[in-house]
């Protein structure tokens, strides 16, 4: 592989040198995807068991290295050690789900209408998988692309964010070491093109976590040799609170969703509805629980950074552009230690009195804020919810479980939560969405597997 360009990862909370990494570039995609292919026979013919025990192995690994992993996570996006950790123990338990799947049915008979024949349903790896993964929470998204996809027995080429280099090498390292192939799995550093040449060699399988204009160029690079293509992209995620919801709780709850990594989560919770009758009472008990929200580099912050500078002048522009379209911004928080100019800090904000049909009413952004809109009625709350590009996630807050279904039903989204924030996805559960935020496909879940493999029928005729 030719490689004569080094790129550099200094880190979001102090400037200091993260990684220096060596990128592919697009010429080098051919000879990468063709290692993987002539990896896929050998790694394909093992037994589901075996490649599970390897997985299991790399599970293990992780969890012995989990503080090295969160300090390492920590160091390149910033996070709060504790949510950092969080991460790390995310990615261990997805090891382990899909490593059980080596002794899990995986395939089922089917009734033939011709006597002595037996129909079985099983499963097929794709072949070669490039796998394409955002910066908002590496490890896990690592851990739901990488194992899922070995474990069907495909090959796998992980394309990490340049922000998160050296999380990725040190878990393909992890995975080296519990024993797959270093030609099964392999690490390519580079930006877009590196990732598009890759789809364009040709290969089976792409799984990409990111935004919808960039996984929509991906679905269609994918569709000119009909790979199979995974997509989870963004939302803008509404989380409505009704009249008699315990207002308590439901505060704590939008605070959690909205600002925890720093706002910078396709499903933060970045519209609030809240019913016309309580708008008061929410605000004034927002506004006293959000002040005590803590943000800067401290180890133990609430609201860290975001991950780069380019980031934090985005989200600035954002606050602008929604003062500009009428909205009122409030900063808000409470600032903690004496970062130095390095810091990829900004302030938590909340935004009130902005059109809903406005762009900034409507955008996904990734930076602590949320935006606070009303509603007079359950049917004005669904339209509100609905009236959105993006379907990822959206909660609902009330003590009358009848209500709150009855809202559910009415709701375009992946993943809804009742009386629980908008995030919260645990790893046997499908995670994705509708409309932009997705194309039907789902990372993670217990049938994570299916979703990188192919569906194959073998009939065997004993009458023969």
């Amino acid at each position: 592989m030719v490689t004569s360009k080094s790129f550099t990862r200094f880190s979001p909370l102090d400037g200091t040198e993260v990684a220096t990494v060596s990128v592919s570039f697009p010429e080098d995609a051919e000879a990468i995807v063709s290692r993987s292919r002539s990896a896929f026979s050998a790694w394909s013919s093992r037994t589901l068991d075996s490649r599970g025990l390897i997985i299991r192995r790399a599970a293990q690994l992780l969890q012995e290295r989990s503080g090295e992993l969160a300090a390492i996570v920590r160091q390149e996006t910033g996070k709060p050690l504790g949510a950092s950790l969080g991460e790390v123990g995310g990615a261990v338990e997805m090891g382990y789900l899909v490593a059980s799947h080596g002794r899990h049915q995986m395939g089922s008979l089917l009734p033939s209408a011709v006597p002595l024949r037996q129909v079985r349903v099983q499963r097929m790896p794709r072949g070669v998988s490039v796998l394409i993964v955002t910066y908002n929470a590496p490890l896990p998204n690592y851990a739901w692309k990488v194992f899922p996809s070995l474990m069907a027995g495909n090959t796998a080429i992980l394309k990490p964010s340049p922000a998160t280099p050296k999380s990725a090498d040190t878990f393909a390292q992890i995975l080296w070491e519990a024993g797959v192939p270093e030609d099964v799995l392999q690490v390519v550093h580079g930006d877009g093109q590196a990732a598009s040449a890759l789809i364009e060699s040709g290969v089976d399988l792409v799984s990409f976590t990111g935004s919808y204009p960039t996984g929509k160029k991906v679905v269609e690079a994918g569709a000119q040799h009909l790979a199979k293509t995974i997509v989870e992209l963004g939302g803008a995620n509404p989380l409505i609170v009704c009249a008699d919801a315990d207002i308590d709780k439901a505060v704590a709850t939008v605070i959690d969703s909205a600002y925890s990594n720093a706002g910078q989560r396709c499903s933060s919770a970045s519209r609030i509805l809240i019913e016309e009758s309580i708008i008061d009472e929410f605000k004034k008990q927002f506004f006293s629980h959000v002040q005590s929200l803590t943000w800067g580099i401290e180890p133990d912050a609430d609201v860290s950074t975001l991950i780069n500078r380019q980031s934090v002048d985005a989200f600035e522009d954002f606050l602008v552009a929604a003062e500009r379209a009428g909205g009122s911004v409030s900063r808000v928080g409470k600032a903690v230690g004496k970062p130095t100019n390095e810091a990829c800090l900004a302030q938590p904000a909340v935004i009130e009195n902005l059109p809903i049909d406005s762009d900034a009413g409507q955008a996904e952004f990734f930076g602590p804020a949320t935006r606070f809109f009303t509603f007079a009625s359950d049917a004005m709350a669904i339209d509100m919810a609905n009236n959105s590009e993006y379907g990822l996630t959206a909660a609902v807050w009330s003590s009358d479980i009848a209500r709150a279904e009855r809202l559910v039903a009415g709701l375009q989204a992946g993943v809804i939560n009742i009386n629980g924030p908008t995030h919260g996805a645990e790893i046997n559960m499908p995670f994705g969405g509708v409309k932009h935020s997705g194309n039907g496909s789902r990372d993670a879940g217990v049938h994570a597997i299916d979703q990188y493999s192919d569906v194959q029928v073998v009939s065997t005729f004993f009458g023969a």
